[in-house]
């Protein structure tokens, strides 16, 4: 090792937040220093066996990812599979250049059953029949970015990372480091993460390509602004309307403005709100229905705030759309003519951290309106909603044990529902 190479440790973002949510202090990552230059490696492994009691009379809710046993099936299903936070790895090499704090980071993030990219278009053999030999996980690239940054004129970000609306509901989730809600394919065929509270509380906030820009803190608040790839409207369902492959004359807006508080006092946490923009061009209409509507607008908007002193600590979520849809943007956000559903939901959850110990509970709901060119009464997806109790203990600094019991439920507009549990124990190595 040459003199001016120094080996750190230094905690990501992301792992940060881990160990503090969980009362262990900051996850390290590994970075090595020389000529100016800092190479660091930080990520996780995890892995879970859960138990799911599948619906053995489940009604028709279009939309719904809860496990729905097959007639005559066993309504018991057990897999081990990735938690809602996926296996990941995360590069970064940081300098400064002409007096600007200059990094870049690639996040990989490899689940750890056979996956079939959840439409039966993968590597795997016997693509689409789920877990079979010689089957191969999917890798998910989710973060390729760089940031520019000084302290005196904020932070300017370019590349793929998170998207704002839904980012701080997720990281603030219990779940995140273990498995919520395990959504049917899980149950049956293992995917890359199980839900969590993703479309039982909260939206995911999907990775996507963009353009960002963050002001420096004053006092703790700070203001971000960015565009970024417009997507599609997807219904998978068949009972709404859709784009496939459209252009966009117009990039994606979201905003955020946040306010971090008490940092050298006990009583600490954060607020902040969030705010999307995007104007739709649907191509396709709904089963049976004819397009009156190609050009709709869809709005997002999310507040979410942590409150912690000594243990305890209390989050709320709430978040409002028109045509954001259910699970993350713009999924089934659309009635079959065109017209903007309105979404809402939110999620409460406390914990307690004592010692090395945290026993949390997490309640969730998210509801999906119909509207104009909707069926009264149909099949689609009216609501999800969920409670997790969760028990995390670390058994080193770097390796919590997590145990969970989740009760889920998803109930349409005929008023036909689909009931689940699931109960998961798994090892979260974070490094």
């Amino acid at each position: 090792m040459t003199s001016n190479t120094r080996i750190l440790a230094r905690g990501s973002a992301a792992l940060m937040f881990l160990g503090a949510s969980l009362g262990s202090g900051a996850a390290q990552a590994f970075a090595v220093e020389t000529g100016g230059i800092t190479f660091s490696v930080s990520g996780n492994v995890n892995t879970n066996y859960t138990f799911t009691n599948c619906d053995k009379n489940p009604g028709v809710v279009a939309g719904s990812l809860l496990c729905a046993a097959p007639a005559g099936a066993s309504g018991k299903a057990s897999s081990l599979n990735s938690g809602n936070l996926p296996n990941g790895i995360v590069l970064g090499v940081k300098t400064q250049v002409s007096g600007v704090d200059t990094a870049v980071f690639y996040g990989f993030y490899p689940g750890v059953a056979n996956n079939d990219f959840a439409f039966g278009n993968g590597p795997n053999l016997g693509s689409g029949a789920g877990n079979v030999a010689l089957g191969s996980p999917n890798l998910d690239i989710r973060q390729v970015y760089a940031t520019f940054s000084t302290a005196e004129l904020g932070t300017l970000k370019v590349g793929r990372d998170y998207s704002m609306l839904g980012f701080d509901a997720i990281v603030n989730d219990i779940t995140l480091i273990a498995v919520g809600v395990a959504s049917v394919r899980t149950a049956t065929s293992p995917a890359n993460t199980t839900l969590g509270t993703i479309g039982f509380g909260h939206l995911f906030s999907t990775p996507n390509a963009g353009i960002t820009y963050t002001t420096p803190s004053f006092s703790g608040l700070t203001v971000s602004a960015g565009i970024y790839q417009p997507l599609d409207a997807i219904a998978l369902t068949g009972i709404g309307a859709g784009s496939t492959a459209s252009a966009k004359p117009a990039p994606q807006v979201q905003g955020q403005v946040k306010y971090k508080f008490g940092a050298t006092t006990g009583l600490n946490g954060f607020v902040s709100a969030d705010g999307l923009y995007q104007k739709q061009e649907l191509t396709v209409a709904g089963a049976g229905a004819t397009l009156t509507d190609r050009n709709p607008v869809a709005l997002g908007f999310d507040v979410t705030s942590k409150v912690a002193y000594a243990g305890a600590a209390l989050v709320g979520h709430y978040y409002y759309g028109e045509g954001l849809g259910a699970y993350s943007y713009f999924i089934e956000g659309f009635s079959p003519t065109g017209k903007a559903r309105v979404s809402q939901g939110g999620y409460i959850q406390a914990t307690y951290t004592y010692a090395k110990t945290t026993l949390g509970a997490n309640y969730g709901i998210s509801r999906l309106n119909t509207t104009d060119g909707d069926a009264d009464g149909g099949d689609l997806l009216k609501a999800n909603s969920k409670y997790t109790i969760g028990l995390y203990h670390k058994l080193l600094d770097n390796l919590t044990l997590t145990t969970e019991y989740t009760d889920a439920k998803s109930k349409a507009n005929s008023g036909a529902t689909i009931n689940t549990s699931n109960y998961n124990v798994g090892f979260f190595i974070s490094f």
